[in-house]
């Protein structure tokens, strides 16, 4: 049984619908300039600007990060901390609706705002910048930004609803092969073709796919192949991601990728640099009671459950694991109803300011603001 009641219900529906117009204008205008990881000024100052217009004091540039923000209010003894994500992709622009994650973390803290004294609350609403690339909440982490947190709470749209998802650890790498430029044609034989290397590194990882651990994980692209062709390249670069579904199996794809990469540079004659880019990301850690007390806030705002039909799928990663297996955490999934487009397509951002995409982003401000009710009424709940 939840600790929200039927007249909690009744408050943060009236408060978030008599901001409907305010919150899609926010989604939308963050959908429309997108900004990537570390450079989300805009995106950060119009969440900002708008969570001070209602009575929250804000901290620009939070815990030294220049895109984060930490807009606070109440003095109560449950302290909850909402995430809000902003940052954009390269080419694809908000094609993971991280502007659905901006306006309904904002809309939940706007929501709880006249309710904090009655509920004994405190509540951060934490602009948390660059999930996309970096890891934005490990640098908040180690900062002390939810040092004193009781539970996070958060959502992310998706194809499909999925109140307590998984997700896989990840890691980023940055491999770089060195060689030797020569003239292509008047004297191959003195070159040593850092392309090559990458490729031949590539080409070995799509090989020991076929013996990959269940969940194991590797895709890359190269960024950098040389500057002309008849110029045989002496620098080459490719970017990886490494995911698995634990610390143990991410060790072990580590060795057995890194062997590919070193054998590359072995066959090619080049050398091999592999460095790691941002924080490795853990996998996520749903918190039980969270995500009951979240599937039945949405229950009684009369969202109905639409879930993957093709069951439970584990894939993608995110910083919010490192907040979850920390604290008590919840990264709830809500479907924007665009199948077969998924995440990180063009159609799944368009869908993330489609009225199907506006109604979940004002449904997950709804059910965010009740579970956070629910936990200062019984802070016993998230106590391990």
């Amino acid at each position: 049984m939840t600790s929200f009641t039927a007249d909690d219900v009744s408050a943060v529906t009236a408060n978030v619908e008599g901001m409907r117009d305010t919150l899609i204008t926010l989604s939308h205008e963050i959908s429309a300039d997108p900004e990537l990881s570390y450079d989300e000024h805009r995106a950060a100052a119009r969440c900002a600007d708008l969570l001070e217009q209602n009575g929250f004091e804000v901290e620009r540039a939070s815990y030294g990060q220049p895109t984060s923000f930490a807009a606070r209010l109440g003095s109560g003894d449950t302290h909850i901390v909402i995430c809000a994500e902003y940052d954009a992709l390269p080419g694809v622009g908000h094609a993971c609706g991280h502007n659905i994650i901006a306006a309904s973390g904002l809309g939940a803290g706007m929501a709880l705002a006249p309710l904090l004294d009655a509920a004994n609350m405190r509540l951060t609403v934490l602009g948390t910048h660059a999930e996309e690339v970096g890891g934005g909440k490990v640098e908040l982490i180690d900062a002390g930004a939810f040092d004193d947190a009781d539970v996070a709470l958060m959502m992310h749209p998706t194809p499909y609803d999925d109140y307590g998802p998984k997700s896989l650890a990840c890691e980023e790498w940055i491999v770089v092969h060195k060689g030797r430029a020569s003239h292509a044609s008047g004297a191959p034989e003195l070159g040593l073709n850092a392309l090559d290397g990458v490729i031949a590194g590539y080409n070995n990882i799509s090989l020991l796919r076929q013996s990959f651990r269940k969940y194991q994980q590797v895709h890359g692209v190269i960024v950098d192949g040389g500057k002309a062709p008849n110029v045989i390249p002496e620098r080459a670069e490719a970017s990886y991601y490494l995911r698995a579904v634990n610390s143990e199996d991410l060790e072990d794809l580590r060795t057995r990728v890194r062997a590919c990469l070193e054998g590359a540079a072995t066959a090619t004659g080049t050398t091999v640099e592999i460095s790691v880019n941002g924080y490795v990301y853990e996998s996520l850690k749903p918190h039980e009671k969270l995500v009951a007390t979240f599937t039945e806030a949405c229950d009684a705002i009369g969202r109905e459950f639409f879930p993957d039909p093709s069951g439970e799928e584990l894939g993608g990663s995110t910083d919010f694991g490192n907040v979850s297996q920390r604290i008590p955490g919840l990264h709830a999934d809500l479907a924007v109803y665009c199948s077969p487009a998924v995440n990180h397509q063009h159609e799944f951002a368009a869908a993330c300011i489609s009225p199907d995409g506006d109604k979940s982003m004002l449904d997950a401000a709804k059910a965010l603001a009740l579970t956070a009710l629910a936990v200062a009424a019984d802070p016993a709940m998230v106590k391990q």
